[in-house]
């Protein structure tokens, strides 16, 4: 596992058009060589589709039924032994009802093949010969002993990863747990390109037809786009670095650098025979994450990217997604800049301007407040944002204010979030899934959101048993009361069980 033995990858693009996708998929696998060139008569096969959310397929967030039924044929017919698809989809509930609802235990049912819920599966301790992440990673057992693993990602982009297609499929692999924390230490990436070095895909079949453009990631997946693409692939490293093409976004993504690097296959265009339609002629313009960001913000938030890698521009994105959710909390304008290359700085200058990254260009580090780091550092970003005064601070002022007239030991097992960030933590508090949150502010929706998503997919925990969030823009001194006792009672709730 882990080595990469082709001196060339092949990957075959096409247009979906109206024939059935069976017949779509044939043609495109037979121009890299045909199923038996991969699969034997004694092989178990895993195929992963990716069921992020368990979002409906149309929304362009997971990869549709009958796709992945056709490349289940496409293994029957090459005579596999044994046929398992699973995942572990990371949505709302639990798996098997992304399974369900999406349609995929009728299709396993029906074509006779094994269906794997990895919410409820064996986890072994895969080592990581040069982890990025950690030493050993837990994957599915029943994963790691099949012969022949297939990929059937979308095409997407995704706000912490830049694109997610097959390399981040893989993330659905593992325990929700590590995602989680992997999550939280901004190591999603590295995790990644982890897992493509301990066992890259075999295939790689990207439902690339309904794609999702902007911040997508496993959030709310409202910007669908028609690409109407097929690519099939021998390499997942190969698959990514051309669906990065295909979408034209940012070419330097990390993980699949790493990933090419760990020995997972090709990133380079010249080892990637192209077949079918060349990268030209199929290109579809996907929204990247900076993109929606400036769209929804009405260009409050300007992001530059002058060819970062994408550690730098997923952090310069990720810190000011949330002005996107409440574009009103930020008061001023600001413009960011990522990037070795060309910057045209705004004429007359940007008031607030942050540039971010060790390889931002000289000259242009005057022209607002540079933040070295590569990539930069997340605190140091946070903090050059607060020190510019340019977000909506009512809500955190008068939260401070109220928490004030309260006696300390009373606070010590809550966490107070307001104006985008957390402006008080209990000494027993330490931000885990049952620790008490008042979530103060409409700036606040979209984490209380993902918080009770998280929640709810890793753990048999109610999120509404420990926070309470109260909307507004501001939110008034009366209704930051009214959540604190709210928030008490469900502690004399919870004391009394």
């Amino acid at each position: 596992m882990g080595t990469f033995k082709r001196e060339f990858s092949e990957a075959a693009i096409g247009r979906a058009g109206n024939a059935p996708i069976k017949d779509v998929l044939l043609k495109h696998v037979d121009l890299i060589g045909g199923m038996k060139r991969y699969i034997k008569h004694t092989d178990t096969v895993f195929i992963k589709p990716n069921l992020t959310a368990g979002m409906p397929s149309e929304s362009g967030g997971t990869t549709d039924v009958y796709f992945t039924e056709a490349v289940v044929e496409l293994v029957k017919e090459a005579g596999a032994a044994r046929i398992i698809v699973g995942e572990c989809s990371g949505n709302d509930s639990r798996s098997i009802e992304s399974l369900t609802n999406l349609g995929y235990a009728d299709m396993c049912a029906r074509q006779g093949v094994e269906m794997a819920d990895l919410d409820f599966t064996e986890f072994v301790e895969a080592p990581v010969k040069n982890p990025k992440y950690k030493d050993t990673l837990r994957l599915p057992k029943i994963f790691l002993e099949s012969d022949v693993y297939i990929s059937v990602p979308v095409l997407k982009t995704h706000l912490a990863a830049g694109i997610t297609c097959a390399i981040k499929n893989s993330f659905g692999l593992i325990p929700d747990y590590d995602k989680l924390y992997a999550h939280r230490d901004q190591a999603i990436e590295k995790i990644i390109s982890d897992i493509a070095s301990v066992k890259p895909a075999d295939l790689v079949f990207i439902d690339g037809r309904i794609g999702a453009e902007g911040i997508a990631g496993g959030n709310d997946f409202d910007h669908p786009i028609q690409a109407n693409l097929v690519i099939v692939s021998n390499d997942p490293v190969a698959a990514d670095t051309v669906a990065a093409q295909l979408m034209c976004q940012n070419p330097r993504v990390k993980h699949i650098q790493w990933a090419a690097e760990e020995g997972a296959g090709n990133d380079r265009l010249e080892f990637i025979l192209i077949r079918g339609l060349s990268i030209d002629e199929a290109k579809v313009k996907y929204m990247s994450p900076a993109d929606q960001i400036v769209k929804d913000t009405e260009g409050r938030v300007r992001i530059n990217e002058c060819g970062a890698c994408s550690r730098c521009c997923t952090n310069a994105a990720g810190m000011v997604s949330r002005y996107a959710h409440n574009p009103a909390s930020l008061l001023e304008p600001v413009e960011i800049v990522t990037g070795p290359g060309e910057w045209i700085p705004p004429d007359p200058p940007a008031q607030n301007t942050l540039l971010l990254g060790d390889c931002v260009r000289e000259e242009y580090r005057k022209l607002g407040k540079w933040i070295g780091g590569c990539p930069v550092d997340p605190e140091a970003y946070a903090k050059a944002l607060a020190e510019l005064d340019i977000v909506c601070t009512k809500c955190e002022r008068m939260v401070k204010s109220i928490l004030a007239e309260i006696e300390e030991d009373e606070l010590a097992d809550i966490r107070v979030l307001a104006s985008n960030k957390t402006v008080f933590q209990g000494k027993n508090n330490k931000a885990e899934m049952d620790d008490y949150m008042l979530a103060i502010g409409r700036c606040q929706a979209g984490y209380v959101k993902g918080h009770a998503r998280r929640i709810h997919k890793v753990s048999d925990i109610d999120a509404a048993e420990y926070t309470v969030f109260k909307d507004g823009c501001p939110v008034s001194g009366a209704e930051i009361r009214e959540g604190i006792r709210e928030l008490r009672a469900k502690m004399k709730v919870e004391r009394r069980k």
